[in-house]
């Protein structure tokens, strides 16, 4: 790491094509295209920068627009234009308030999206945060995940905690320890497993209202199974748990439960068995 600093810096205010190597601070002002890996203290896109290889950086700010062939290992990457990834990306920490997307999978300590990120292939990382929009391809393993803005990932969600406060998609199993879903919008999941799950509808208000986006507040799973079950707006194949409450706005084909039961006027169901 001290041998960085050592090295000499690279500046492109205009035009320029050369090779890659190791740097110091690299700043992108105009346009560069490296040929080549990259080795660095510090990247700063203001310009338009694309590198035929891999980056490997300290830190990445980028407020114009990168492109990376390669693939990327950094301590903080900060994306406030437009960035791709090619390759694998790792990352301490990964904030996206631009459009970002990697083309592999990602490993973070934390990731934050109040812009738009597409991650094609798996996501790692203890705290997801997601203001704005999050595609991820693959599955999804995280300690905490809060989703205000718009998340669709195709694979399995696992983690520990899971908030949802927006639009949520997913192709797999959601499981956590913990699953609190607030409607505004129509969300999905294959299947939802955990000890305690809460899916209730919310008024719409602020942003959800004043665009209209994401269909009415509803929630649809084939299996909802848990200890403590709190349902509304939701439809399902089957819900299986101890305590299991059914609310308003739901259409259940079968509900089984071994401890206690209890299900709105509102509520649809075609069977209930006591197991």
């Amino acid at each position: 790491m001290e041998e960085r600093h050592m090295r000499n810096d690279l500046n492109v205010t205009g035009s320029r094509k050369t090779t890659g190597g190791h740097y110091n601070r690299v700043n992108i002002d105009g346009m560069a295209k490296l040929d080549g890996d990259l080795d660095c203290t510090s990247l700063n896109v203001n310009g338009t920068l694309k590198i035929y290889g891999a980056l490997y950086t300290e830190s990445v700010t980028v407020n114009g627009m990168a492109k990376v062939e390669g693939e990327l290992q950094t301590n903080s990457l900060d994306v406030n234009g437009t960035m791709g990834v090619h390759g694998s990306a790792r990352a301490e920490t990964t904030t996206v308030n631009g459009m970002c997307t990697i083309n592999g999978p990602l490993v973070s300590s934390r990731v934050r999206v109040d812009g738009m990120t597409t991650i094609n292939g798996a996501l790692a990382t203890p705290e997801l945060t997601v203001n704005g929009k999050c595609n991820v391809r693959g599955r999804v393993d995280s300690e905490r995940i809060d989703i205000g803005g718009m998340a669709t990932i195709d694979g399995d969600v696992q983690g520990e905690s899971i908030s949802v406060q927006g639009n949520l998609k997913v192709g797999g199993l959601l499981n956590a320890d913990t699953v609190e879903i607030r409607l505004y919008t129509s969300s999905s999941a294959r299947e939802v497993g955990g000890e305690r799950i809460d899916i209730r509808r919310r008024e719409r208000s602020g942003f959800w209202k004043a665009l209209g986006l994401g269909g009415a507040p509803s929630f649809r799973a084939e299996l909802i199974e848990g200890d403590e079950i709190m349902l509304e707006d939701t439809e399902a194949d089957t819900v299986r748990g101890t305590r299991v409450h059914i609310g308003r706005g739901c259409n259940i084909r079968l509900v089984e439960y071994s401890g206690d039961l209890s299900v709105d006027p509102e509520a649809r169901i075609g069977r209930v068995e006591q197991i």
